[in-house]
């Protein structure tokens, strides 16, 4: 009987390792993609004519859009840097998430190190929501900025890719911090006995 427990619990081990492989390693490819895309993005933006080459040519706006070429470079500088904070913090999250795959790859469950990087995902998940809901209506403001004062737009929406991810990342915080509380219970048993 102990024998067909311990062979149980080594196989939902191997398989617990096997997923958070594989999900490390898919996270590892997105990286270079994000990278990639975001370079594309930021060119596409900052110049112009290379958007042709990108496909990027257009930033929509409400019910319209607008062509890149026909913004000044203070406002494609704007933008560039609306995008680039959007990637530091997307790329914070994916980093994140490979860190804690690497850490239940070794079985790292319940460690101190496991608990605080599932908070911090949870910390950058919240964070990318927040900043994607205010990036819309910046980006808005920011295409419109040479119009006349009263044909300005500042458009503002929510998806349902912001309230995933704002989800996503409260539950992650509250997941951590009821593991690392469970932790603690457990350490003070084993000290107790």
């Amino acid at each position: 009987m102990i024998h067909h427990v311990t062979s149980t619990r080594s196989r939902r081990l191997r398989r617990i390792q096997l997923g958070a492989r594989l999900m490390k390693w898919t996270v590892s490819t997105c990286v270079p993609v994000l990278i990639i895309l975001t370079a594309l993005l930021v060119l596409s933006v900052l110049f112009p004519q290379v958007a042709a080459l990108t496909g990027e040519q257009t930033i929509s706006i409400g019910d319209s859009e607008r062509a890149f070429a026909d913004l000044s470079l203070v406002q494609r500088s704007a933008l560039t840097i609306v995008a680039l904070c959007m990637f530091t913090l997307s790329f914070g999250a994916l980093w994140t998430l490979r860190s804690l795959c690497l850490q239940f790859q070794a079985l790292e469950f319940f460690s101190a190190r496991s608990l605080k990087t599932v908070v911090s995902l949870g910390t950058w998940l919240i964070c990318c929501a927040l900043f994607e809901f205010a990036s819309d209506p910046l980006a808005s403001l920011i295409v419109t900025l040479d119009y006349p004062a009263g044909e300005r737009i500042i458009d503002v929406t929510v998806d349902g890719g912001e309230i995933f991810s704002m989800s996503l990342g409260a539950l992650l915080l509250l997941f951590g911090w009821i593991m690392s509380e469970a932790a603690l219970l457990a350490e003070e048993n084993r000290q107790i006995i």
